[in-house]
């Protein structure tokens, strides 16, 4: 099988039945608060000013607005004749001042198929998330139950979470900016639900082997290996366990995604290093979610490590936590901090203030690029993330001394793409929850589905 996928357009994606561009009619998705009293989207609390609210709402009214919203955006967009039921929570979830999980969501059961009693629009022996199922089905499959769980993280309105965060942002309408230190609930619960009726590949991320067995998941027709030539469902578990983590080769071939990829996929966003000759090339980087987009033309300049006393004893670090203490060397440059002990905001807006044209973000784990996620309307200067290994390599040239020359800027390439499919998130080693069931981190402009 060829994984040119410009030219595989033959067949049809079977979730298209779900996902139409021009549906018929909406699709009801319920809400389903499942809250205790008093918590949750049950808080009686008055909302406070200055977090989205509307005047009047309590607390609790605020957030399931958000959910509800988020919803109805979903229904619009969907076209199935069978409601869709997501019990929903806010409740805590893991959190620390340097990570926290946001959210999570995925569907209640999955059903399959047999051969002689298959929709139209299905295959027989494909394991199918419920939603997607009833919605081929035309009929709900297993009515006592709902078909979606979402929770999401309370914790975040403690300011608890992710040093620099004062809590989640309430607010639906777009021309609003979200305030600085505040994380958009919305566009968490969009992607999330996303997750919930369907995006996910329906494998165990420690076996390799189908959730779904003896029936595969249908992700198993359009998951596909650059690396080994090899569709999914034609893999044993071990080598569907190894492709998980097969970045940059595993890919999705589904025809109206590959057909559809160059009208919202831009060119590849790329740290590359000028000089010295060393180093000088490439390198994949992450986009942040807040500041200016890289420039059409890229930001040129020498690179300079940022260096600060957030540690609390005094020592120079280079995390950028607090305000730089070399911002005459970072002024006019880009400035070089690791990921780590705060927020990607506080980082950029320190580099900022240092008088830094731009700021790379070095990962402090082996292998990825950090998320860069985070809003601060105050932010002017471009940001990447890049890998612990190009940071590491840049300080090295740094250390000799050496002038290291770099520029945030495009390749030509399709990005988040290998051999004209799009890239799914598939990083070494894996990351339960996130590989695969994501499209990859380097689309740019970014895609809802990313991790």
């Amino acid at each position: 099988m060829s994984a040119d996928c410009s030219r595989r357009l033959r067949g049809s994606l079977a979730a298209a039945a779900l996902l139409g561009v021009s549906a018929a009619h909406a699709t009801t998705i319920n809400v389903i608060n499942n809250n205790a009293a008093g918590v949750g989207f049950n808080d009686a609390t008055a909302a406070a000013a200055g977090i989205g609210c509307n005047a009047g709402e309590t607390l609790g009214a605020c957030r399931l607005r958000v959910f509800t919203t988020a919803a109805s955006q979903w229904s619009a967009l969907l076209n199935s004749n069978v409601p869709i039921n997501v019990n929903s929570t806010m409740e805590a979830l893991t959190c620390s001042g340097t990570t926290a999980v946001l959210g999570s969501a995925g569907p209640v059961s999955a059903f399959s198929f047999s051969p002689g009693s298959v929709p139209a629009g299905a295959r027989a022996s494909r394991a199918y998330n419920v939603a997607l199922a009833n919605s081929l089905n035309n009929s709900d499959l297993d009515p006592a139950a709902n078909d979606i769980n979402a929770r999401f993280n309370l914790d975040i309105d403690n300011g608890t979470c992710l040093t620099g965060t004062t809590g989640w942002w309430y607010g639906t309408d777009p021309s609003v900016p979200v305030p600085t230190g505040r994380i958009p609930l919305l566009p968490v619960v969009f992607h999330e639900l996303g997750h919930g009726l369907g995006f996910t590949s329906l494998v165990s991320s420690t076996s390799g082997g189908w959730l779904t067995a003896p029936d595969i998941g249908v992700w198993g027709d359009y998951l596909y290996d650059v690396g080994t030539s090899k569709l999914w469902k034609n893999m044993t578990d071990a080598e569907r366990l190894a492709s998980f983590r097969n970045d940059p080769n595993l890919v999705w071939t589904g025809p109206r995604v590959s057909k559809q990829s160059v009208k919202f996929l831009g060119p590849s966003v790329r740290a590359i290093i000028n000089s010295p000759a060393a180093i000088a090339g490439n390198y994949d980087a992450q986009t942040a979610s807040f500041g200016p987009a890289i420039p059409a033309g890229g930001t040129t300049g020498n690179i300079v490590a940022g260096l600060d006393p957030s540690d609390g004893a005094g020592a120079s670090t280079t995390d950028g936590c607090s305000a730089l203490t070399n911002a005459a060397a970072v002024a006019g440059n880009i400035a070089l901090l690791d990921r780590g002990s705060c927020a990607f905001t506080i980082k950029v807006k320190n580099a900022q203030n240092a008088g830094a044209i731009g700021a790379i973000i070095a990962n402090n784990a082996a292998t990825g690029l950090p998320g860069m996620g985070g809003a601060d309307a105050t932010i002017t200067i471009p940001s990447l993330g890049v890998t612990q290994a190009l940071g590491t390599s840049i300080r090295a040239q740094l250390a000799l001394p050496a002038v290291v020359n770099g520029t945030l800027g495009y390749i030509s390439t399709l990005s988040g793409t290998n051999s004209g499919c799009v890239r799914m998130f598939a990083p070494n080693p894996i990351q339960p929850g996130s590989s695969v069931s994501h499209f990859h981190s380097e689309a740019n402009p970014n895609l809802l589905m990313e991790p």
